[in-house]
């Protein structure tokens, strides 16, 4: 008799997941030489095979401002590739937005105090205890406002890159404004990668992992234990 399995991820998730490592390390690795010196090595790494077969009299500056040139380059067009693959993914989501898991389900007259006291009741006893949730749905309370968190520097993101890439048609100080918007949510980013990765390959949340590489599915069994909110709604 096989076993019965639940799903968790839509095979759209799992492709769009998938296909985001891709696009997170370009950005990380193009990004650092244009917010700090500190990282002027890997403009400097890059622009060594573009400035191949050019005059003799080419400094290391000249090597390092055609690094910076490229980085920015590639940072731009994996922007646009990543929006474009993001397109089908938002208009594919947005329909089911109540289903996602990271929308808050109170039970019938319970109040919001006790719903977060709840939500981080269970963050402890998976993380800290290690023991199966009580009331955990698709997602923990702390995941939930993580993605929340994720999603609004994403759009604050896009906007000010695309206030940046066209910066000569803004003011001084806009240009300004946006570039420390840009920086603070490229830090924002980078952290939540680490915890993100951290957590995601903890022996609690192996089965979500193998999930959102896999086909996207849990057994029920599993899934009643770490996820018994996904069964009492």
């Amino acid at each position: 008799m096989s076993e019965k399995r639940v799903q968790l991820f839509t095979s759209m998730q799992v492709w769009y997941h998938k296909h985001i490592i891709h696009f997170m390390m370009f950005f990380i690795i193009t990004g650092l030489p244009l917010v700090s010196d500190y990282f002027s090595w890997i403009a400097y790494m890059v622009g060594i095979p573009f400035s191949l077969g050019a005059a003799s009299s080419l400094t290391s500056s000249d090597v390092l401002a055609t690094g910076v040139q490229i980085c920015r380059i590639i940072h731009r067009i994996s922007a646009v590739l990543w929006l474009l693959i993001s397109i089908p993914f938002i208009l594919t989501m947005l329909p089911k937005i109540a289903k996602w898991g990271i929308t808050p389900k109170l039970r019938k007259g319970q109040g919001v105090i006790s719903y977060i006291k709840e939500g981080l009741g269970d963050n402890k006893r998976i993380y800290i205890d290690w023991q199966y949730p009580k009331y955990m749905g698709k997602y923990s309370f702390l995941q939930m406002v993580a993605a929340w968190a994720v999603i609004i520097v994403c759009i604050a993101m896009i906007a000010s890159g695309i206030v940046l890439w066209f910066r000569p048609s803004f003011t001084i100080e806009t240009a300004a404004f946006m570039r420390a918007v840009h920086f603070i949510g490229f830090v924002i980013i980078g952290l939540f990668l680490i915890f993100h990765i951290y957590f995601a390959i903890l022996p609690a949340n192996r089965a979500g992992y193998k999930a959102m590489f896999g086909d996207g599915t849990d057994s029920e069994e599993h899934a009643r234990k770490k996820h018994p909110g996904l069964f009492n709604q």
